[in-house]
């Protein structure tokens, strides 16, 4: 559990807003920018390939960034405290040496800020397109997925590149300790704790999140600090009927992509419930928040405050309200004024 521990906040965002991408993409540097300012902890992108052909740019469900590393190099250059996250790098889409090379360069010029989400995801579709064989076998999947993690992680400590006399540059220094792995069951929860990562828990659980959180927890090494990412989606409003009207078309959308393996919900405030989004006044979300079963476990709360329909300044006045009144009231206190 957290115990005394500080609790650290962190904005998340997918980008996949209506808009012009390139629009999208410099409104959300300029959120994360702000947040900095506000004294968040960390920034975390959320990374997808590709959109279909017939769909609305901007809109591009699931979300709408390929290169999690270039668009965080250009939030390094404007911002120089708050930490930077992938969340995640799916590796069985990526050349994990060229993972390597990317979160080295990042870390290297950011001053080692990068916090490196990686995941077991990818999907058929999209690993055609990029022209990498997908393995349909989840055994064989997951085994493929553990040898690209641990070639990573050797890579990241320096050690020879696949068997050659080649040794990454630059140096990786420490980043191989802040590797997060995407958890989304009870064992990846266990076997992370095991490797010494961090665990990144969304809103979309195979499992209930605090069933993640507690085995991850329970097989922590005892001298490990514990590393919990959790996301949460918040939308204050004046009211919860306001806040759920206005979130309505995206929670359904949201909900319909992950209804195969999210809780059964007949309505609109159940789907809500089942993806983890908070809404209403600040004071309520706060209070929905802590009574989130997974939250006791958490030591990093990341926000995400837009949906495919939220305004920029929407997106904006709630990471204001994050700031000066849910995450206060969660006992967060802003980096500037830590010790």
């Amino acid at each position: 559990m957290t115990g005394g521990r500080r609790l650290r906040i962190g904005i998340h965002s997918d980008l996949r807003e209506h808009g012009e991408q390139a629009a999208v993409y410099r409104s959300t540097l300029d959120l994360f920018v702000r947040a900095e300012q506000l004294g968040f902890d960390s920034a975390w992108v959320r990374s997808y390939h590709f959109r279909r052909a017939s769909g609305t740019p901007g809109f591009s469900f699931p979300g709408g960034l390929p290169s999690p590393f270039t668009f965080l190099g250009a939030l390094a250059g404007r911002t120089s405290r708050i930490r930077l996250g992938t969340s995640v790098v799916p590796l069985p889409l990526e050349n994990v040496v060229r993972v390597a090379e990317d979160a080295a360069v990042l870390d290297a010029i950011s001053g080692g800020r990068l916090e490196l989400g990686v995941s077991n995801g990818g999907q058929p579709p999209i690993a055609e397109a990029l022209g990498v064989a997908f393995e349909p076998d989840p055994a064989r999947k997951k085994a493929a997925y553990l040898r690209s993690l641990g070639a990573l992680t050797r890579t990241l400590d320096g050690e020879p590149v696949n068997g050659t006399a080649q040794v990454l540059n630059p140096p990786a220094g420490t980043l191989a300790a802040r590797i997060w792995e995407s958890a989304l069951t009870e064992q990846t929860g266990r076997d992370s704790a095991g490797r010494g990562n961090g665990v990144l828990i969304g809103t979309t659980q195979t499992v209930p999140a605090e069933v993640t959180a507690a085995a991850y927890h329970a097989c922590l090494p005892g001298a490990a600090a514990p590393r919990v990412g959790l996301v949460v989606h918040v939308h204050p409003a004046r009211d919860r009927g306001t806040a759920l009207a206005e979130l309505a078309p995206d929670i359904a959308t949201v909900y319909a992509w992950g209804k195969d393996w999210l809780p059964p919900a007949d309505t609109l405030e159940r789907q809500a419930a089942a993806i983890n989004v908070h809404y209403g006044t600040p004071a309520q979300i706060a209070e929905s928040i802590r009574a989130f079963p997974a939250f006791p476990y958490t030591t990093d709360l990341q926000f995400s405050v837009g949906y495919g329909t939220t305004a920029a300044a929407q997106r904006q006045q709630a990471l204001d309200a994050i700031a000066a009144e849910i995450a206060p009231l969660l006992g967060w206190t802003p980096q500037t004024q830590s010790a």
